[in-house]
């Protein structure tokens, strides 16, 4: 078998905190969707999450804010949504350390995200950490569907010339980012930054990650 060279991440909840996408969707479409509507923000949000929840997020409206704008008849692009919350971008303090050490050390590291392109663009500007990275990869943007498909990451190891098991992928999601990669046979680990979930592959930071990887890997 070759050596793993290849690690994987997902983006939100994984490099990047929750702060700035809960923003754009639990507070910037409810606030201009009551607006819109003269209704009061508590109002706006039960029936905004009400919507959300009718979607789910297996499916590619979810992610699309294009999708959400139009929806709810809400006059603004995605951008002008997006800039208004770019000040709560903000990566994970073990984030930039990691990402620096494994590159020294020769991975090869891209991102699987299912975060749409214009959220990762500007996730990645603010950050800085694009640079880290030899790809990054938007399911629904790239390949219009979601990371509950195998064949996300079919594609993915494709376009990286690799097999599955050349692959270390690391995400916050118990299933898009841990079982679904598993059935492929790729090395999955789930990265649990609350602590309360347990197993062999479940991590509780990226510098345990990054610990488990080289004994395990090297």
């Amino acid at each position: 078998m070759k050596p793993t060279r290849v690690i994987s991440f997902d983006l939100d909840g994984t490099l990047t905190d929750l702060s700035f996408v809960d923003s754009v969707w639990l507070e910037g479409i409810p606030k201009l969707f009551a607006q819109n509507n003269q209704i009061s923000l508590d109002e706006a949000r039960k029936r905004v999450k009400r919507e959300y929840d009718r979607v789910g997020n297996e499916n590619l409206e979810w992610y699309d804010l294009n999708y959400w704008l139009d929806k709810f008849s809400i006059d603004a692009s995605p951008q002008q949504v997006l800039k208004s919350y770019r000040e709560r971008i903000r990566v994970f303090q073990d984030v930039p350390a990691v990402l620096e050490n494994l590159k020294n050390q020769g991975y090869r590291l891209i991102v699987i995200t299912n975060a749409r392109r214009e959220f990762v663009d500007i996730e990645m500007q603010e950050t800085g950490i694009q640079g880290f990275f030899e790809r990054i990869f938007s399911s629904p943007s790239d390949f219009r569907l979601t990371k509950n498909a195998t064949r996300v990451y079919e594609n993915v190891c494709n376009a990286c010339e690799i097999s599955p098991s050349e692959m270390i992928h690391i995400g916050d999601d118990q299933d898009f980012d841990f079982g679904v990669p598993k059935k492929l046979g790729i090395n999955a680990f789930l990265l649990d930054r609350t602590g309360t979930k347990t197993g062999a592959y479940t991590v509780f930071s990226l510098e345990e990650f990054e610990r488990k990887i080289i004994k395990r890997f090297t």
